[in-house]
């Protein structure tokens, strides 16, 4: 069969490319289906706020006229500016069992980087760090959590075999109720800087979350300027994150401490909403009430921490531990309440996987983010 790659440019080839992962997917039962209206926003430059310092090129790998693999070729500029890189991304990818059209697409993209003057290409990114990213390499039986990408085990080969190269893997942590304990030194160290009270410390609520969100932006943008792979958030994609985070978190697993009344650190989990993106199949309508109904239990049982962040200067007074320490003593006070996935943290990030690790965590999905030469 003739294989073809096309660049997206028609209204019915981007409706092509949004509904793509639907038919590949078809027959995995871990894979959650996006919601079809955010997916489409998203890609769309005057629709999201990504776009105002980036450019994409889509393409999608043709079979006979029929669709079977998809990619994004993606230049942020505000990355690049900030990191002192020519660095090209590749995002969106998704694609059948057909390693010829999937390195076709690979190959398209990086000629499209090439063009933009990029020296290197790195991925997935979808569309850069501050969004869903990296390629699932290890956990495949487990289900993902809100936000975090599934993908079958061909994938990895199929860009390994590319000459893809990891360049940086990202760990999921999952702390369990029934397997949550805590070492005496911990507790008496939790206790200590307690005592200290050098920190005050405020759950959101309703009245305040938007303005708490935005202060967690700023303690995100100051916290992990420094780490591997951060973009900073432009303010109106801040704005939109806004937007999308006040319509599910839950106020009570949210928390700021300051010191002296300014913002020292912050964290931010959400509850599961997999469950139901998986019964709405990419549309929301009249019935998805009721598909709620139905999986309020599964939701309300599960957390991902998305958001962490201590200011430099207070990272060895303690800080961490209490964040922690937040989030489990309100797991405590929630019986439904069964997990936390700390989601993702970088492999080289050694205080944070040791942390995770000393409140009884344990790895159990590793996702990573590839890099390729385009010289």
């Amino acid at each position: 069969m003739t294989l073809s790659i096309i660049p997206v440019c028609s209204k019915q080839e981007f409706t092509s490319f949004i509904n793509l992962p639907f038919a590949v997917h078809a027959a995995d039962p871990l894979w959650v289906p996006p919601l079809k209206n955010q997916e489409r926003a998203l890609l769309t430059p005057g629709a999201h706020p990504f776009w105002n310092f980036a450019d994409r090129e889509l393409f999608l790998a043709l079979r006979t006229g029929r669709p079977v693999g998809r990619i994004a070729a993606i230049v942020d500029k505000k990355y690049n500016d900030f990191a002192g890189e020519q660095c090209g991304a590749f995002g969106f990818f998704e694609c059948e069992n057909d390693g010829q059209a999937a390195h076709a697409l690979l190959e398209t993209a990086r000629g499209s980087l090439a063009r933009a003057g990029m020296a290197f290409m790195r991925g997935p990114l979808n569309p850069s760090t501050n969004y869903t990213c990296g390629l699932l390499v290890d956990g495949f039986e487990k289900a993902p959590t809100i936000m975090m990408p599934w993908n079958p085990p061909r994938y990895a080969e199929m860009l390994e075999t590319w000459l893809l190269r990891k360049e940086q893997d990202l760990f999921a942590w999952l702390i369990e109720r029934t397997r949550f304990s805590l070492q005496d030194r911990l507790r008496d160290e939790i206790t200590r800087i307690k005592a200290e009270a050098r920190f005050t410390r405020r759950s959101s609520s309703k009245a305040t979350l938007a303005a708490d969100i935005r202060i967690m932006l700023d303690l995100y943008r100051e916290s992990w300027a420094d780490n591997w792979g951060f973009s900073p958030l432009s303010e109106a994609e801040a704005g939109q994150h806004v937007k999308e985070l006040k319509e599910i978190l839950n106020p009570e697993f949210f928390v700021l401490f300051f010191h002296n009344d300014e913002p020292a650190a912050g964290m931010v989990a959400l509850p599961d909403m997999n469950p139901l993106l998986k019964r709405l199949n990419g549309r929301l309508g009249v019935a998805t009430p009721w598909h709620w109904w139905r999986t309020r239990e599964q939701i309300r049982s599960g957390y991902r921490i998305i958001l962490f962040g201590v200011k430099k200067e207070f990272r060895l007074l303690g800080l961490p531990l209490l964040l922690l320490d937040y989030m489990l003593e309100k797991a405590r006070e929630n019986p439904d309440f069964q997990w936390v996935e700390g989601s993702w943290v970088l492999e080289d990030n050694t205080a944070i996987n040791d942390l995770l690790e000393d409140f009884s965590g344990i790895i159990t999905k590793r996702y990573r983010i590839y890099r390729r030469e385009i010289a």
